[in-house]
């Protein structure tokens, strides 16, 4: 679960994201707040390493509490002119 925007400075186009494992997001969102403290300490193994993590077209950061941010240059794209 998450959300993404793009942002353009100069002639790059660099997209933002930020989201969280879809479970935690449902305990959250009912109030569920010690159950969600529960799981997001269970997945803390699961989370990826920096290795896997160095396969990212930019910085990308997973934090304990099941959260991810991350940052990634688009490829340029070509504009036709009408």
């Amino acid at each position: 679960m998450g959300t993404n925007h793009v942002f353009r400075m100069e002639n790059l186009r660099i997209e933002g994201f930020s989201g969280r494992d879809t479970r935690l997001y449902g305990l959250i969102s009912e109030g569920r707040v010690k159950e969600y403290r529960q799981a997001a300490y269970e997945i803390r193994s699961a989370l990826p390493s920096a290795e896997e993590a160095s396969k990212w077209n930019g910085p990308i950061s997973f934090h304990e509490d099941g959260t991810v941010k991350t940052l990634s240059i688009l490829p340029v794209r070509s504009r036709s002119l009408l």
